[in-house]
Formats: C-alpha cells, sequence, structure tokens
C-alpha cells in the first residue's frame, strides 16, 4: 500500500506571524486536513482519557501524539491561537496570549517497528519555556509543515487554558421540568458563585457552554444566566437545560490481532493492515436499559503486554454494519472519540440495500474504543441518539461546563471554570 502526501494549501512564501493568516484558512474544529495524519491525540500529560485542559499559569502540561502513514520524516511545525467562546478567531495578536516564540518544531519522532502498516509517531509536551500561552480561554494547537514554500495544514485540534475564578455548582437533575420528558432526558441544574471582580453587567459578560461527554455536534453554546443575584448567576429556564439521555456506548476491543474479542467477528491480515470485521449491530432504541463500565466513548490506544503501543501498535480497516431500515432524507454516522467527537466524513455509514444495512468502514490502530449510532438529518449539522441507541434518563453521561467571562480590555473571553459532573452522581 503506498501512500503520498497530499497538501492542501499552498500561501506562497508568506513566512508565518501566520497565525493570522491561517486563522483565514483553517476552521476552528478538531479537523485532519492531510490524509496520512491518524491517531491524532491530544491530553493532560500521561493520561490519554484526560481532557486537553491545563491551567493558567502552572506547571500542567498537554501531550499530543499522532502518527504520519507516508512513512518519510517532516518537520513539523506548531503554533496556537486563541478563540471566542464559540470557537471565532480572537480579535488579539499573537503577541497578546503567547509568552515567547510564535512556533515551534516537533522533533521527538520515531518509525513504527514489528507493524504491518509503516508510520512515523511524532510527539510532543507542551506548553514550554520557549512558547506558552499567556491568557485563559479557548484555543486552537495547528500543526503544519513549512518547507520554504508556505505553511502546509496538517491538523488543528481544540484546547482550553482556564483561570479558576468562579465556583461552578451543577448537577443532573432527578427528573426534568417537563414531564413530557421524564425518563428520557437529562436536565443539567447549574449555578454558578462569583466575585466582585465580575459584577460589571453579568448577564451579558458570562456565557456557558455544555458538552455531553465529549461531543461536539450536540454541545448546547453560548448560555446566558436567566437571572442573576449578588455574586450568584442562576440557569434556571422554563424548560430547562435539556439533553437527550442516549445510551450506554458500544464497544470493541482491538488490543490483539491475535484473537477474537468481544463484538469481533472476523480479524484477517492484508498486505499492509489488518482488516477487522465486527459483528453486525442492531438498533437498541426500543430495547430496555442496560448498564455496564465505560469510559464514555473515548478510545484508548493500547496493546498487549509485551507491546509498546505507540511505536508497535498496527493498524485496522475496521467495518461496521448497522442492520436497520434506511431513514429517509437522513444520514447515519459512528460518533465517539473514534471520529473525534464530530460528525466526521469517515464515519459516515452507506446503506446497502441488497443487504438491508448500513456499513462503514475507519482505519483505526491497536486499541479499546466505544462509539454510538447517530440519525442527522439533512440539513442538519446535529445527531439525534434516540432513533437508534434509545433515550434513557439512567445513562451515565458525562458533561463539562464550560464558563467564559467575556474581558473588555484587551477584548477576549476568558475561560473562568471548567467543571465536570456526571448523570452517575445523580442516581
Amino acid at each position: 500500500m503506498k501512500i503520498t502526501r497530499t497538501l492542501f494549501i499552498t500561501l506562497g512564501s508568506i513566512f508565518l506571524l501566520s497565525n493570522l493568516l491561517f486563522a483565514q484558512k483553517i476552521n476552528n474544529t478538531d479537523k485532519i486536513y492531510d490524509n496520512n495524519i491518524v491517531t491524532v491525540l491530544l491530553h493532560a500529560k500521561g493520561d490519554q482519557l484526560s481532557p486537553a485542559v491545563m491551567e493558567l499559569n502552572s506547571d500542567e502540561k498537554l501531550e499530543l501524539s499522532f502518527d504520519d502513514l507516508s512513512n518519510k520524516y517532516y518537520p513539523f511545525k506548531y503554533t496556537f491561537i486563541h478563540c471566542t467562546s464559540d470557537w471565532k478567531t480572537s480579535d488579539l495578536n499573537p503577541m497578546d496570549y503567547i509568552d515567547g516564540y510564535f512556533e515551534g518544531d516537533i522533533n521527538n519522532y520515531k518509525f513504527s517497528f514489528n507493524t504491518l502498516t509503516p508510520y512515523i509517531h511524532y510527539h510532543l509536551i507542551f506548553p514550554s519555556d520557549e512558547m506558552r500561552p499567556k491568557l485563559s480561554g479557548n484555543y486552537i494547537l495547528k500543526v503544519y509543515i513549512d518547507d520554504g514554500s508556505g505553511p502546509q495544514m496538517m491538523f488543528t485540534r481544540r484546547f482550553f487554558v482556564v483561570e479558576s475564578k468562579v465556583k461552578t455548582v451543577a448537577q443532573v437533575a432527578l427528573q426534568p421540568k417537563d414531564l413530557n420528558f421524564i425518563y428520557k432526558k437529562q436536565q443539567i441544574d447549574l449555578q454558578i458563585h462569583t466575585s466582585n471582580t465580575f459584577s460589571d453587567d453579568p448577564e451579558q459578560r458570562f456565557t456557558v457552554n455544555i458538552r455531553q461527554n465529549g461531543r461536539w455536534d450536540n454541545a448546547l453554546m453560548n448560555l446566558h444566566p436567566s437571572s442573576v443575584t449578588p455574586n450568584e448567576l442562576y440557569f434556571d429556564y422554563p424548560n430547562g437545560i435539556l439533553f437527550d439521555g442516549g445510551n450506554e456506548p458500544r464497544f470493541f476491543d482491538l488490543k490483539s490481532f491475535r484473537y477474537l474479542s468481544q463484538s469481533v467477528q472476523k480479524i484477517t491480515p492484508e498486505n499492509n493492515y489488518y482488516k477487522v470485521i465486527l459483528h453486525t449491530d442492531y438498533p437498541r432504541n426500543k430495547n430496555s436499559y442496560e448498564t455496564y463500565q465505560n469510559i464514555h466513548g473515548k478510545k484508548l490506544i493500547t496493546a498487549r503486554n509485551d507491546q509498546d503501543p505507540m511505536l508497535e501498535g498496527d493498524y485496522a480497516k475496521v467495518n461496521f454494519s448497522l442492520k436497520t431500515a434506511a431513514f429517509d432524507n437522513a444520514s447515519v454516522y459512528i460518533i465517539g472519540a473514534l471520529t473525534d467527537w464530530i460528525l466526521k466524513p469517515e464515519g459516515k455509514m452507506i446503506y446497502q440495500p441488497a443487504r438491508q444495512q448500513y456499513e462503514g468502514q475507519i482505519l483505526l490502530k491497536q486499541g479499546y474504543y466505544e462509539y454510538w449510532y447517530v440519525v442527522v438529518p439533512a440539513g442538519s449539522h446535529k445527531g439525534d441518539i434516540t432513533q437508534i441507541e434509545g433515550d434513557h434518563w439512567e445513562t451515565r453521561n458525562d458533561y463539562t461546563i464550560y464558563v467564559y467571562y467575556h474581558e473588555r480590555t484587551p477584548e477576549y473571553d476568558r475561560l473562568v471554570d471548567v467543571h465536570q459532573i456526571s448523570a452517575l452522581e445523580s442516581q
């Protein structure tokens, strides 16, 4: 399997300060722009399952890793840009939010060994003394190549820098306000304790975003307080802050290609990768709720005890199938960490009328994976988990609450708290 690199953009010979130039061309999302870049991980140092969140002016580090299937060394560089609470590029100069150099090099790389699929594994720990964020807020990490002809983007990833200035109190209510959703939806009860520092126009300057598990497609954005008292913000909406309950994720174990684990039907070695066929999935929307231990749709790159998963972990084309009638004017997607928590083209299923099922294929590295199926109506950018997976109030979803305060001088959105809760804690 010969793989050649296709670079998506040439910006001419303009040298970077191209934070600003990139901001005009690149989406502020988690996106891969080069087909040879796979298994991008960004998380707190030393813990794959932790979010990419660091405290401002602390010793906390984030860890980035990725594989390049071109199997040829490239001098990758990185930079980051500051974003608003809704992920638009901030009106800040890089010198306002970066302390040190405006770009860095990714010098740590190793070639894979004992694998059917050759690749180079790259690794980075940041921030460093030479380059670190000066402000809290949303950030986009950009990884690119600059070979003299202009920067060529490889991928982008979101991360968060927080300064813990307020106290968030939240829980999943035992039942929603709207009794039509009882035993189905999950309602977030939320209030924020502030200080006198944030007493100026809090109704407009405070905003909150909430994500369920790691999903971006159904995130609730730009929530403002419904009422304010001295040093207290309340988010007491008439119908509540609601999410579909959904269901526990499906899963499969690919830590080894030597045996068939649960959910795996067949493993076949090909020339440059393994082919894995999972057992056929079926809708669960009419089934009773069943609980089991899970990692809330995340993935864990791991392998047998005698392997280094980052360098010896092999790749497989994993085949999914979902036995169900076709949905009219809608598409079916696989979602979870294996598709970067977005409605990714690689996660879109294709309906096969002869077999009366949806089918899809994703290239994945050895590890453990969890996922769901969602239905996306034509023209929509949000997946409906209920039509295939069901809608249960008991589901042990995790929620992350991001609290922003709009600063006026300089003008930017400070991230003043990141708070995580679990529906399990309220049951």
